[in-house]
């Protein structure tokens, strides 16, 4: 109902006011887990509401903000494209420009009102506060990789049609703060700038101190002579932004692409749709200048109709994936025919690094949704941990993490970052370990994974969802070969062969199977022995590699 829709808001924005009016770069973090919270409790869509409004009407005040509190804002707006995703931030970038269009305007008409009544030229300082305050947030949410310099350039090309001492002021501070970035991620763009204002002020003859300053100021930069003193909070920026990229590193988000989009994207947004949402009437990226192609979403949306992608896109939200790169992953995976063409889907997606890294643990993640176990998703991982060590590892640290929230809090070494350790030995659903023991069962036993991946757990000592994890982990294993014929003894004595580097861990395997996987319990009576002839199997090639007596008893 209306009531509770509306109790819901006022909730929202008491919680966020109050993080919000505390906000300093001391305390950014804990904010921003606070924010998070917010998106999963609450629908996001009130949130994100709530959150844009709180942070324009901070914003455009009437008085002077100081450079701190607009870069720690746009930080916050920085950690908030890397946890809850693209179409938040897209939303408060589409409010901001157009906000800053229609403050740019009134503020130009007062400007040259006040020129008419011989106002002085320092009065430029002072005119159209809202405009500056929001011009130099554009300009920090472009320092934090939230948009690309493509929509900076617009703003710039906007001040450049009618140069006074207003435009030059928004100029002055675009190049103060973004300045050196802009050169550096478009050079060109930045020298036919600097064209079009020379030939500007060539035609109108006469310039204020100001606006031959800010000439100056520009061509300084595309010089590259630019002094240093001129970027004054580049330290502290440079701080945060160290702060967002092992925010990507702990989330294990992956590379953030920032937002390309420009000025006249923002103005066709009734006419085009929502340019950040999937199923949109917008036509897509129009700007010509070196990018690296389509997104990630885009390639993956580029063969399915507006409905299904729209019902795939609701499903991605249901489902928590919280990224643009996460989103593209899974529909790009439940669009696909089958293993192999997803396979090469996601491949085509060309993901660098940490994105490509995200297919795994989406995949997993599928997988352990499924009501019952789906070898498709299995046979996925297959082809990429075949295709690339990369995936393998990433196989071996998502499994670590997964048993870390089983309760094996020692597994891997260091345990979880501060924010995530309240999940360990959480109730995980049964369905989902199950479904992810017979996936690492099925890889093992088809060797792009080894037994070495199990090399942190301490097996005398596993928890009761651990334990049934590998007891099905294992039990699958053995089932894989319930014909137990030679090739199938050889197919278990090759896999636990593997493992011998590590003595330590093998003894602990095979004291789990002596007292948890010859008489498992979750498997039928008919299939026991073949539980006991796979340990037999184990404990031989196990023996056979340590070359020791120790294990003469297990």
């Amino acid at each position: 109902t209306e009531e509770v829709e509306d109790e819901r808001v006022v909730a929202i924005r008491k919680t966020l006011q109050g993080q919000l009016n505390r906000l300093s770069e001391s305390n950014i973090e804990g904010i921003v887990l606070q924010i998070e919270a917010q998106y999963q409790k609450y629908p996001r869509h009130h949130v994100t509401s709530v959150l844009t409004s709180l942070i324009l009407q901070s914003i455009e005040s009437r008085i002077h903000m100081l450079d701190t509190f607009l870069y720690v804002n746009a930080a916050i707006v920085g950690a908030v494209f890397r946890i809850v995703g693209l179409e938040p931030v897209a939303h408060l970038v589409q409010k901001l420009m157009e906000e800053f269009e229609q403050r740019f305007t009134q503020s130009m008409t007062e400007f040259k009102a006040a020129q008419g009544a011989e106002a002085s030229e320092g009065d430029a300082m002072t005119t159209g506060k809202e405009c500056q305050n929001l011009c130099v947030f554009v300009a920090e949410l472009y320092n934090f990789q939230v948009i690309s310099c493509q929509l900076v350039y617009d703003v710039i090309r906007l001040c450049i049609k009618d140069i006074n001492e207003f435009t030059a002021e928004l100029l002055l501070k675009l190049i103060r703060i973004s300045g050196q970035q802009l050169r550096k991620d478009d050079p060109l763009a930045l020298k036919e700038i600097v064209r079009q204002v020379t030939e500007t002020i060539g035609a109108s003859g006469k310039l204020s101190v100001r606006c031959k300053f800010m000439v100056e100021s520009l061509t300084s930069l595309k010089d590259n002579r630019m002094r240093n003193e001129m970027s004054q909070n580049a330290e502290n920026v440079a701080r945060l932004r160290r702060f967002l990229g092992n925010m990507d590193k702990r989330r294990a988000v992956g590379a953030v692409e920032p937002i390309n989009i420009g000025l006249q994207d923002i103005r066709d947004v009734e006419t085009k749709g929502k340019w950040w949402l999937v199923g949109s009437s917008w036509v897509g990226n129009q700007y010509t200048g070196d990018t690296d192609g389509p997104t990630a979403l885009q390639k993956a949306q580029k063969d399915s109709d507006n409905a299904e992608m729209e019902r795939l896109l609701k499903m991605a939200r249901e489902q928590h994936m919280n990224t643009d790169i996460r989103r593209s992953i899974f529909i790009t995976l439940l669009s696909s025919d089958d293993y192999a063409d997803a396979f090469e889907r996601l491949l085509k997606l060309d993901l660098k690094n940490a994105q490509a890294r995200e297919m795994m643990r989406v995949i997993l993640h599928c997988s352990g949704q499924e009501q019952a176990y789906n070898p498709y998703y299995t046979l996925v991982a297959y082809k990429l941990c075949s295709y690339h060590n990369t995936y393998r590892l990433t196989m071996q640290y998502a499994l670590w993490d997964f048993l870390r929230e089983l309760g094996e809090s020692d597994v891997g070494g260091l345990g979880r970052i501060s924010e995530e350790s309240s999940s360990l030995g959480a109730n995980v659903p049964l369905r989902r370990i199950v479904n992810l023991a017979k996936t690492y069962a099925w890889l093992v036993d088809k060797q792009v994974l080894s037994l070495l991946i199990l090399k942190t757990v301490t097996f005398a000592r596993v928890g009761e969802q651990a334990r049934v994890f590998f007891q099905v982990m294992f039990s699958t294993l053995f089932l894989l070969h319930k014909k137990q014929s030679a090739q199938d003894v050889q197919a278990v004595y090759s896999v636990f062969q593997r493992a011998v580097s590590n003595p330590t861990m093998c003894h602990g395997i095979l004291f789990f199977f002596q007292h948890f996987v010859k008489n498992c319990e979750l498997v039928s009576e008919d299939e026991r022995p073949i539980m006991k002839w796979g340990c037999k199997v184990a404990k031989q090639a196990i023996r056979s590699g340590v070359g020791s007596t120790s294990f003469d008893d297990m």
